[in-house]
């Protein structure tokens, strides 16, 4: 493989294959450097600590929206730019950071990424909410989001902990139930902001956050099998050279390697896998495209039932609860549907693949649109308040029947290379900026088209991925594999990455 190519080294090849081969063998022997065959309450007190941090990372990217008019008020600045601005940024922040915590977690371990972005989380959540004028409170809004680890590490350690046939339910509760705090955090948010003030709106993210990392310290542990391997050979090592008496020559072959080059081929590696299969770089672009909608709609929602059909400021918040009542449906039927459906297909044709997680995804393009419409034209000609809520909610559904089978996809295509939490950055990054960028474009479209054809423009732009979903679906496997031709050094080489 050429030097520029990503770092493939040859490892353990028993390791794999007698997982892939033995669906259930996670509850046999357990295996230290081979997390799939831990304990059950060992994995899913892990997935616990995961998607409590995700859900908080949602949480407070929203639970400052009803205090928003309070902080424009308090520092004596003008909504146009700030209101907006105070959430997006968050946004953004975790699109920069989520495109640098795969690659490290690959590089040092999924571990020391995780402690290391909560305490930096805690920090700069601290400091925004002793912010003294409103640069310093987006500058640390910024920060925090940067800080956001479970955005990529979630489904990252789902696959590090569970064979492809067990990892929907999984990646059910530790993704979608995560993604119903946006649509309370408004009303927590407006509750605390009209009690305690709009710092309590951050500090009570300080102390939720503090709380489950302490938890996690507890609970935590390693989870990339690689990394474990390479502590274990490390620790074999030192052992044989304190029995040998050859500590130094040892130390020194340990750490004659610079790791630059290794570090920043790890860090672009997310945008050569984003573009290394058509596959990866179509789902990653919808994935985007609907996280972007759902945050244009859920910065817009308030206003909209505000002015449309007079809701009050209490009221409002429960309007929300639609896109939470859909992401719970789409929940239940991802975790009841893909993994059945994955070894089902197994059983057909001898093996499990990555595509198999794409019939639901086909699906759920084909509501978006339907929600879109809904919810747009009801909220334009007036129609009773239930029926754009009902279009919301049907959003949210088909958002996680988006997000779910991507990840899943990623997670199960490179997770045998070892890449995969690099394949989530580049899926992370693209999802985080559009939800940056789409609410700042919200207000614009609704004034310029109406709520009618604004929402109608998205779900003509979403429909064009329905058919490009329905041939990678189909004949999207030669896809893949054509396109990942580079990760291979050879046929007989076990690929897997260096550490």
């Amino acid at each position: 493989m050429k030097g520029d190519d990503l770092e493939i080294t040859t490892c353990d090849a028993a390791h794999r294959p007698e997982q892939e081969n033995n669906h259930g063998r996670s509850q046999c022997l357990e295996k230290p450097g081979d997390p799939t065959t831990w304990p059950r309450w060992r994995k899913w007190s892990i997935v616990i600590c995961v998607a409590l941090m995700y859900m908080l990372a949602n949480f407070g990217t929203i639970i400052i929206v009803p205090a928003v008019p309070t902080i424009l008020s308090h520092f004596h600045v003008s909504g146009n730019i700030y209101q907006p601005l105070i959430v997006s940024i968050w946004e953004l922040g975790e699109g920069v950071g989520s495109f640098v915590v795969g690659p490290l977690s690959e590089q040092y371990g999924r571990n020391i990424v995780y402690h290391g972005g909560n305490l930096l989380f805690i920090l700069c959540s601290i400091a925004a909410a002793l912010s003294q004028n409103i640069s310093m409170l987006v500058a640390f809004r910024f920060m925090t989001g940067m800080a956001v680890t479970s955005l990529t590490l979630a489904p990252s350690i789902i696959g590090d902990l569970f064979v492809q046939e067990e990892r929907g339910t999984a990646m059910a509760v530790a993704i979608a139930l995560p993604l119903i705090g946006p649509c309370v955090a408004p009303i927590v948010g407006g509750f605390i902001n009209s009690t305690l003030g709009w710092r309590w709106t951050i500090w009570i993210m300080v102390i939720a956050v503090g709380s489950i990392s302490l938890l996690s310290l507890a609970i935590f542990k390693e989870t990339y099998r690689f990394k474990i391997q390479q502590q274990s050979r490390k620790s074999t090592e030192k052992s044989q050279d304190r029995s040998d008496g050859n500590h130094k020559h040892t130390s020194s072959r340990n750490h004659s390697s610079a790791p630059r080059d290794t570090i920043l081929k790890s860090i672009v590696r997310p945008m050569r896998l984003l573009f290394s299969s058509p596959v990866v770089l179509v789902m990653s672009l919808y994935t985007a495209l609907t996280y972007g909608i759902s945050y244009l709609i859920l910065t817009t929602l308030a206003e909209v039932m505000q002015r449309t059909y007079g809701f009050g400021d209490g009221p409002v918040g429960i309007t929300f609860l639609g896109r939470a009542i859909g992401n719970i449906i789409g929940l239940c039927v991802y975790g009841l549907v893909s993994d059945r459906y994955v070894r089902r297909r197994r059983a057909v044709e001898g093996e499990s693949k990555p595509e198999h997680r794409l019939p639901l995804m086909v699906f759920g393009t084909t509501m978006l649109p339907v929600g879109l419409l809904l919810y747009g034209w009801s909220a334009n000609k007036h129609v009773h308040w239930i029926v754009p809520l009902i279009g919301t909610g049907i959003i949210g559904f088909s958002m996680l029947l988006t997000k779910l089978p991507t990840e899943n996809y990623l997670v199960d295509a490179f997770d045998e290379q070892g890449v995969s939490a690099s394949a989530l950055s580049a899926n992370a990054t693209l999802c985080a900026l559009f939800g940056a960028f789409f609410p700042l474009a919200g207000p614009s479209l609704n004034h310029s088209l109406g709520l009618g054809w604004g929402n109608s423009l998205l779900a003509f732009l979403s429909l064009v991925f329905l058919p490009l979903f329905t041939v990678l679906w189909l004949y999207g496997e030669g896809f893949r594999k054509s396109g990942w031709g580079y990760l291979w050094r050879s046929n007989t080489t076990p690929n897997c990455v260096e550490i």
